[in-house]
């Protein structure tokens, strides 16, 4: 398919000139012009970017191929079409080409907008459905344990989009099971075991967990820690014991010391779960070992017997016992030498600073399942007593129909569900289980797990104050309505432009909002794919989980960034400056944060860093584990920052072949200009290629070089080469110089991320039909300098996104 190309910031005026002077458009016969210009290299005999005009559809009122038709106007209107090396028609022709065009897709809008069904269904995203289940009942239900969902399918990393979200009986069946285990933890029938206990040091020393009463005699007990170095895994941190627990929210608390070396990375603490196969909580550690800190986490368990494992994953030596050397030893401070065996390594030196990164443990406690008053709350009115007369039974059915479907019900459709409740209860079933089934049928319907907009028999393109709520709550909390949008929905003044924008500005300063700065920029920038290709550990000894878990929260914490304080849309482009914690700053080579968390750090010249596109994550997720692609990397920059979704390649393309081993060592640049001998492949390789080469400097996981290692070839690694040309004819030559080209043009990047937000937000592929409206959002947000809050308040106010 031809690819979606950010318009030239003219063609907006062009399109409406289009409309105002149709009377010249039959003047021009599109069809020999097409002929004359188009078909040699878009037609029967040659279809150049696997692309043919001859084939697309002339009826623009079903629209079929409005999008391709529109790609040709702008293909056209940059000079692109006919290309240089062809006869060039004169000018005013292909004006009035493009203008006859333009009006022919503007003439088949509204038949397009007609034929559009009456009612539109986006099936809510697991991530969307965690969410919901929580606002609703303040239950928290894993849907990426295993065995619950499967994975969201993403359209251009988008995991929202209503035409992927499909359903499958599969999906049917685990919304059932997934309902009933919810209403069970809303409203348990008997009260489920909770418990607050506390593990110890001793506890997890199986050395020497056995001794207590030993160690409790002399009095040492309370004084015992546990030195953790690297490499070191104990389990044992079990919440419960060793007895089956209860599904539910979970609180730990432990206190640790962390050690670091001088210049050298921090220990790093993981929980780990094998039953779930997850990590249950992870953080770098900074703290002297006479001031540990107390680390806090919440984490969901499902019934059951959960081992937990506390590990140090960094480099080191360890400490381990050695074969025909006894243990025995407790250790209990750095400065006691008889906290360790004679033949173990020393950790300090003899000024008492760490050699190698190291934990002291202390504790941890737990405590749950939790049941905090406001999750307590959500449920209040929505179970009644089981002496209940009917209509109080219909009141608190309608009542959880109303929140759960986000939508006022009808009578008829609760009737259904009382009727299941008289059903069971007819059948001999006690008054509670009937009426949890009735709420098991409520959370499993189709209006539960999709949002709906339109109505039947009726093809209106304006949203309703209920559908306006969720499309916006479901924008900016990744979740339902609350109570204070509903209402204004109720009262109308949620559809008044003061209205819209009071509950926008509410929002965006609840901590929900935490939810979109975290979920768009995931999707926006296609991070699910960052360690999809793991890093050859020979060639990247250094890269482990932790940094990569570093690399996909430094883009998030940098957009959260740019939210919260309003900054400029170019910020994205470059900056002085960049959210770090320690492993991702020793991975630049930047001075480390002084705590443990990501914390905004200026950035030099020297660092090489700012912006988006140098950041480690980015550059990762375009590498195959063993090299970087500037190919991959070109795409991903001309989709996601540009706006431009290039063809995919023809089929069949060979792949750049090894170094040879006695040829001098090659650049993948030069291997790329060798490559790209096919006509049809240096075309597009001539857009695509400078945008990723740009980035040469930085190898597959985002480390800085000045020459590419080559394993193959003779003679010495040849130096990198960052310099290029754009299409426009302007050169850079590395990216700090391609970052400013791009900086200077604002616009562009300011297109192509409103489309991005507009899809996020409206889940589906915008359309020709949308493009005015994009672009006069870009318009209006350029006397901001395009600020991101500012933007996305005036994106929520337009008309777009108000509309179906």
């Amino acid at each position: 398919m031809l690819p979606s190309t950010q318009l030239p910031r003219s063609l907006p005026r062009f399109i409406l000139a289009a409309l105002l002077f149709s009377s010249q458009l039959q003047a021009v016969e599109l069809e020999a012009y097409l002929k004359e210009h188009c078909l040699r290299c878009h037609g029967p005999e040659k279809d150049k970017g696997d692309f043919r005009i001859d084939t697309l559809s002339r009826d623009f009122a079903s629209g079929a191929d409005a999008e391709l038709w529109f790609e040709v106007v702008t293909r056209i209107g940059a000079g692109e079409m006919p290309p240089e090396e062809e006869p060039q028609p004169p000018a005013e022709v292909s004006d009035q080409v493009m203008e006859k065009i333009a009006a022919l897709i503007r003439e088949g809008e509204k038949a397009r907008m007609a034929s559009r069904a009456p009612v539109d269904h986006f099936r809510l995203s697991r991530e969307e459905y965690s969410h919901t289940i929580y606002d609703l009942l303040g239950v928290r239900y894993d849907t990426r344990a295993p065995g619950a969902f499967t994975d969201d399918p993403d359209w251009h990393g988008f995991e929202r989009l209503g035409s992927e979200l499909s359903l499958s009986p599969s999906h049917v069946e685990k919304y059932l099971k997934a309902a009933t285990e919810i209403i069970d933890l809303a409203f348990p029938d008997t009260e489920p075991f909770r418990l607050k206990n506390t593990r110890d040091a001793l506890a997890i020393d199986w050395h020497n967990g056995d001794k207590r009463k030993e160690l409790d005699a002399i009095g040492i007990t309370p004084r015992i820690r546990m030195l953790i170095w690297p490499g070191l895994q104990l389990s044992y941190l079990r919440p419960d014991g060793g007895y089956r627990q209860s599904a539910g929210l979970y609180r730990a608390r432990l206190q640790v010391s962390g050690l670091a070396p001088e210049g050298g990375r921090p220990p790093h603490l993981v929980l780990y779960s094998k039953e779930l196969d997850r990590t249950i909580f992870e953080a770098d550690v900074l703290a002297p070992e006479k001031e540990p800190v107390i680390l806090e986490f919440e984490t969901f368990l499902p019934a059951g017997r959960y081992d937990i494992s506390i590990s140090n994953p960094v480099p080191g030596p360890s400490n381990a016992q050695r074969p025909g050397r006894e243990g025995g030893f407790v250790f209990t401070t750095l400065d006691d030498p008889k906290s360790r065996a004679p033949w173990q390594r020393k950790m300090t030196d003899d000024e008492g600073q760490p050699l190698y990164p190291f934990l002291i443990f202390d504790w941890i406690e737990w405590e749950g399942p939790l049941e905090r008053p406001e999750d307590l709350r959500k449920r209040e009115g929505l179970f009644p007593d089981k002496d209940a007369n009917p209509e109080a039974v219909r009141a608190a059915l309608t009542r959880f129909a109303e929140r759960a479907w986000r939508r006022p019900v009808t009578a008829g459709e609760i009737a259904r569900y009382e009727a299941i409740v008289a059903a069971e209860t007819a059948a001999g079933s006690p008054f509670r289980a009937a009426y949890k089934t009735a709420l098991i049928g409520l959370l499993a319907s189709k209006h539960f797990a999709y949002l709906a907009e339109g109505s039947p028999g009726e093809h209106r393109t304006q949203l309703t104050g209920n559908e306006l709520a969720s499309r916006l709550s479901y924008f900016l909390w990744s979740s339902m309505p609350d109570d204070t949008l509903r209402d204004a929905a109720r009262d109308g003044s949620l559809t008044t432009p003061e209205g819209l924008r009071a509950q926008v500005r509410r929002m965006m300063e609840d901590p929900r909002i935490a939810r979109f700065t975290e979920a768009f920029p995931r999707q926006w920038l296609h991070l699910k794919k960052v360690g999809m290709f793991p890093p050859d550990e020979k060639l990247y000894p250094d890269y482990d989980r932790w940094l990569e878990t570093s690399m996909i929260n430094e883009p998030i914490e940098f957009f959260a960034q740019v939210f919260r304080h309003d900054l400029p849309l170019p910020e994205f482009l470059d900056s002085d400056w960049t959210m770090l914690n320690p492993r991702l700053a020793a991975h630049y080579g930047i001075p480390a944060p002084k705590s443990a968390d990501f914390e905004k750090v200026a950035l030099l010249p020297g660092h090489r860093r700012g912006g988006l596109l140098t950041q480690a994550a980015i550059l990762s997720l375009t590498s195959d584990g063993t090299r970087h692609r500037p190919v991959h990397r070109g795409v991903w920059l001309s989709e996601v920052i540009l706006g431009k979704t290039p063809p995919p390649p023809p089929p069949n393309v060979p792949a750049i072949e090894p170094n040879p081993v006695t040829a001098p060592k090659a650049t993948i640049r030069m291997k790329l200009a060798a490559h790209n001998t096919d006509a049809n492949c240096a075309a597009c390789h001539a857009k695509i290629d400078p945008l990723g080469l740009a980035f040469d400097h930085y190898d597959a996981i985002g480390r800085w070089r000045t020459e590419e290692v080559v394993a193959d070839g003779t003679g010495a690694n040849p130096p990198v080469d960052a310099s290029g040309t754009l299409p426009d004819g302007r050169a850079f030559k590395d990216a700090e110089e391609f970052k400013q080209l791009l900086g200077s043009d604002p616009e562009v990047f300011a297109r192509a991320f409103t489309e991005k937000l507009a899809v996020y937000a409206l889940r589906r592929a915008m359309t020709v039909d949308d493009h005015d409206e994009l672009d006069a959002l870009v318009e209006q947000s350029s006397s901001s300098q395009h600020r991101l809050r500012s933007l996305i308040e005036a994106f929520i106010v337009s008309d777009l996104f108000q509309s179906r």
